[in-house]
């Protein structure tokens, strides 16, 4: 039996739509209830639905502050439908849920909200016996972009994605990401090589007269070392990749090894997005797991170089990245170098995950624990 479902756009949240995305909630129509400050948003995820093929429509209603003409403006609604309804109440504000509510208790419509970290289903009015049960998993429908797109975002491009494997950068990814460990101060000297190139893409200065350094360039296939010791490089994304971008691959190379055990539906590097107001920015990795968005910011700089840290700077662009367009993703910093004490305590108060320095060599359990936290 096919359903239409109704949601009210009060707050950009994927929970809105991700149960129109389940298949096993048979969702065919989706109605979206904003009023006039909300509209834009609604739109944005009413985008999403219909591209998953759902006949959607946003319907204005009267500010929240006025119950009678919304709870009137409900009972019309559920009147006159060709399709049983089902109210998902994720996301709408106490009046809108307190209505939505007493209308779906008054009238026998089923009626749910989505945990927002466990991502479960909990059912506030007469749960119907083929729908997902109780404390039910949504289905991981949604992609990174579908993700994105709910907050008006588009993706623009990306270096590497999921399961998507370029094999000469992913090995290139972990010699230089074991040279890291035993040699972090050539990583910073060759982040300052990479920064300055000619016209004829060569660097214009010299890498160290370091054996480990010239030997791991070497196998990376990337670049030609001349005889006085600058870099030609090979190919044309082959500066931005020695000069720091090797570690995003390597850490999204550490996710995919996490992908068969937790509920990781999506990830990319170096990816660019776009706003609805034609601004550009930039995120390092970017995982999606369990319809929640981790993003993690990765550093090479300072690398080798004691009590220089991280930088505040760094901690404020993620606390920004992290909530972009309305987002709430998690944050991490994954660096080569410490934060200092003042910089780990403000990590802290801004909720932002940090693994470094010899962490890294466990990143892994770090990212397991961090994905499969249940509680924001």
């Amino acid at each position: 039996m096919h359903r239409h479902l109704i949601a009210f756009a009060d707050a950009p949240e994927p929970d809105l739509i991700t149960p129109a995305l389940d298949q096993r909630f048979k969702i065919r129509n989706v109605t979206l209830l904003a009023d006039a400050t909300h509209i834009e948003r609604a739109n944005y995820m009413a985008s999403v639905c219909r591209e998953a093929n759902l006949h959607t429509s946003v319907m204005p209603i009267p500010h929240g502050w006025h119950p009678e003409p919304i709870r009137v403006r409900l009972k019309e609604i559920i009147a006159g439908g060709e399709l049983p309804y089902v109210f998902n109440l994720s996301g709408a504000n106490p009046i809108h849920s307190a209505i939505a509510h007493e209308v779906a208790l008054g009238h026998q419509v089923p009626a749910f909200v989505v945990n927002p970290s466990s991502d479960q289903i909990h059912w506030l009015a007469h749960p119907p016996h083929d729908l997902p049960s109780d404390d039910g998993n949504v289905e991981d429908r949604l992609t990174l972009e579908s993700y994105f797109a709910v907050y008006g975002i588009g993706i623009v491009s990306c270096s590497r994605r999921l399961h998507r494997p370029k094999a000469q950068m992913d090995a290139a990814a972990d010699v230089l990401a074991h040279l890291s460990v035993d040699h972090p101060e050539l990583i910073n000297k060759l982040n300052g090589v990479c920064s300055l190139l000619t016209a004829e893409h060569e660097t214009r200065l010299p890498i160290p007269n370091e054996p480990a350094l010239i030997s791991a360039l070497r196998a990376t296939g990337l670049c030609q070392i001349l005889p006085d010791l600058r870099l030609r490089l090979d190919q044309f994304d082959a500066r931005q990749f020695l000069g720091g971008g090797w570690f995003e691959w390597w850490l999204l190379r550490q996710v995919e090894v996490l992908a068969g055990e937790l509920p990781i539906q999506d990830a990319a590097a170096s990816v660019r997005v776009r706003l609805p107001n034609d601004v550009s920015n930039e995120f390092d990795v970017v995982i999606l797991c369990n319809n929640h968005l981790y993003v993690i910011e990765a550093k090479t700089i300072n690398a080798g170089m004691a009590d220089k840290g991280v930088g505040l700077t760094t901690l404020f662009k993620l606390d920004s990245l992290s909530s972009l367009g309305g987002m709430r993703a998690e944050a991490m910093l994954a660096s080569l170098s410490l934060p200092t004490l003042r910089e780990a305590s403000r990590a802290q108060a801004q909720e932002i995950a940090i693994v470094a320095g010899d962490e890294l060599t466990a990143v892994q359990a770090r990212l397991r624990d961090w994905l499969a936290q249940t509680e924001f």
